[in-house]
């Protein structure tokens, strides 16, 4: 069952053995629910979401969260999509900043390229009004930074409140157990990071099957 902050605040409350607010507060208990999420969403790249640039800009370089407000949360973008309005689609190519400027499109067109820099996307070439006013889209898939505890899959939910059951013990000065829940925060972070995300193949070459050392191209 999802969580909502309230009840993840009563969860550290039956961990401390507090119902009620005396030693600690409902406020800093909700900070450091929002921390823990932070935290997870940030260094794991488990939270996932789909936005999309819309409308593009032409001539517009890079985008921002003037723009786009949801471009601030981006921790990792995995693909952008690009919409021409009509009845096109087309993955764009992830490129490094320095490249921006050194490819072979000086001209205005359709986007083919972007990338992440200072929480800033950049698409390129530059979109031209003609794309622009044919209602051209760009979708982009990406792992994203949040402190809402909604936010989370069900299985990662109990993750934030190991974490802020950890930061109240460190105010009761019980540092051996905050030092236990923490390493446990962190170790199950790591884990679901590794089982879920680090596995997957992320290119052609990756399915290929190997040749065994010694095998022979000739007669087998």
């Amino acid at each position: 069952m999802s969580l909502t902050l309230a009840d993840a605040v009563t969860q550290v409350r039956r961990n401390v053995n507090e119902a009620t607010a005396a030693f600690w507060t409902d406020t800093e208990i909700e900070d450091w629910i929002k921390e823990g999420v932070r935290v997870f969403s940030s260094k794991t790249l488990m939270v996932e979401d789909t936005q999309n640039i819309d409308p593009l800009i032409a001539g517009q370089l890079s985008y921002s969260s003037s723009d786009e407000p949801w471009i601030a949360d981006i921790v990792e973008p995995y693909a952008a999509i690009y919409y021409d309005g009509l009845s096109k689609y087309k993955g764009l190519m992830r490129i490094h900043p320095r490249q921006i400027g050194n490819l072979a499109l000086g001209t205005s067109g359709p986007p083919k390229y972007y990338c992440l820099h200072d929480k800033n996307l950049y698409v390129f070439p530059l979109t031209s009004a003609t794309v622009v006013a044919a209602g051209a889209t760009i979708t982009v898939l990406y792992s994203k930074e949040t402190e809402d505890i909604a936010e989370l899959a069900d299985e990662f939910q109990h993750l934030p409140i190991i974490y802020a059951t950890a930061k109240a013990k460190q105010k009761d000065e019980k540092f051996g157990e905050a030092n236990a829940l923490m390493a446990q925060f962190y170790q199950e972070s790591n884990f679901e990071r590794v089982d879920k995300n680090n596995r997957e193949a992320d290119t052609i070459e990756d399915f290929k099957i190997k040749k065994a050392r010694g095998m022979s191209s000739a007669n087998g």
